[in-house]
């Protein structure tokens, strides 16, 4: 029998999941730099890549809580402050030159994992991840992990559709367009991260 309570506060955890991680906000870039590389396969490995690294890394922060961030003396305004210029270097690349990297394997593969972290996993993720294990338990939310994740593979993997419907012309304006959106959401991190900072020092 169907434990419904338990149903809905899974669903729940994933929703919550999937609305930090934001996968429609990714994808553009995703799209950006399918465009600019030719092979399929390597393509879709981008994805899986991606995919496979934001994974692991939500469920290492899920599984260990904020104990790593407190060995390394890190706090999240650290990783907001960090995070925010390494958005604003991205979004800088997306609205001058259309995408983030050269074309071909070398710029797929130095995209990984500025897209892995901060755009996917970044600081409301993984703060995101460390509530909800403490106030639901953590192996029901490794597993709404798990399903988020999923539903961000099948969002990107459509963005191949989305490429071959908008054309080269059209990838190349959304991706303009988001990168003025990420240089924006980067200054808010860096933002956030120094008053965070800022109100701690005067206490």
């Amino acid at each position: 029998m169907i434990n419904w309570h338990h149903l809905y506060e899974f669903m729940t955890i994933v929703a919550a999941l999937l609305i930090v991680l934001d996968p429609l906000a990714v994808m553009p870039i995703i799209l950006s730099i399918r465009a600019s590389v030719k092979d399929q396969h390597e393509s879709r490995c981008l994805i899986y890549h991606v995919v496979a690294g934001a994974t692991i890394l939500l469920l290492f922060f899920t599984i260990t809580g904020t104990w790593v961030l407190a060995l390394f003396g890190i706090t999240l305004s650290d990783m907001r402050i960090g995070g925010g210029l390494l958005l604003l270097v991205i979004a800088l690349r997306l609205v001058v030159e259309g995408k983030f990297g050269p074309d071909g394997e070398v710029g797929y593969k130095s995209a990984i994992v500025p897209i892995i972290s901060p755009l996917i996993i970044g600081p409301g993720a993984i703060t995101a991840a460390v509530v909800l294990a403490a106030v639901h338990g953590v192996w029901i939310t490794v597993l709404a992990g798990v399903v988020a994740m999923l539903f961000s593979t099948i969002i990107f993997l459509l963005s191949g559709f989305i490429l071959r419907l908008l054309g080269s012309t059209g990838t190349d304006l959304i991706s303009r367009v988001m990168g003025v959106l990420i240089a924006t959401f980067a200054v808010s991190y860096i933002r956030i991260g120094i008053f965070d900072l800022i109100r701690v020092s005067h206490h």
